[in-house]
């Protein structure tokens, strides 16, 4: 006859009395959490070279100075955009290259900025397209923008065609000064030899 083992005594709140170890318990939550994901490990895909995001501008026309007359000098510029292209023309400007000058040095750009302009305006009736754009371009610097100035940024401008008429303003410590409207036609007496400007 086999003797009487003396049953182990429960434990309170476990069923059946056994106790796991919480460690034992979290090392299988986790390894069960893990196998749900079903994704399996891969290796380092080679795909080559990493691909490189190009900072090519766009091209476009400025007019500088030879002797005193407008030329036109081609320059890259951060969009075709014309506000972009006004923006080229006092940056390079400051160091022109080619033999050419500028009348603009000493002066900053300080906006550019387009607006509707339409027939009703009574400047320009142009059935093929009734509505262009004026440029606002507003400069700062020492004394007065001069004509051969003024000229450069109108003529740059009209080179679009959408541009219209240029509207050109100085700002001064008395306070901004409208220098007019302008199309490049009034300043074609400026143009350097074999040199055509636009209207």
């Amino acid at each position: 006859m086999r003797p009487l083992r003396s049953p182990r005594p429960r434990t309170a709140g476990t069923p059946g009395g056994s106790r796991r170890p919480a460690g034992s318990v979290l090392a299988l939550t986790c390894a069960v959490a893990l196998a749900a994901c079903a994704v399996e490990p891969t290796r380092v895909a080679d795909a080559g070279p990493a691909p490189v995001i190009s900072a090519r501008g766009a091209a476009g026309t400025i007019y500088l100075l030879r002797g005193g007359r407008l030329a036109p000098k081609n320059v890259t510029t951060a969009s075709p955009a014309v506000e972009d292209l006004i923006t080229a023309l006092f940056e390079v400007g400051r160091q022109p290259g080619d033999g050419l000058g500028t009348a603009l040095r000493g002066f900053r750009l300080e906006q550019s900025v387009l607006g509707r302009y339409g027939v009703d305006s009574g400047v320009r009736n142009d059935p093929e397209n009734p509505v262009g754009l004026r440029l606002h371009v507003i400069v700062n610097g020492p004394g007065r923008l001069g004509r051969t100035a003024m000229a450069q940024i109108t003529c740059t401008a009209r080179l679009r065609e959408e541009i219209w008429a240029v509207k050109i303003t100085q700002t001064t410590p008395k306070g901004p000064l409208a220098l007019g409207e302008h199309t490049c036609k009034e300043y074609h007496r400026l143009a350097a030899p074999s040199v055509n400007l636009p209207p």
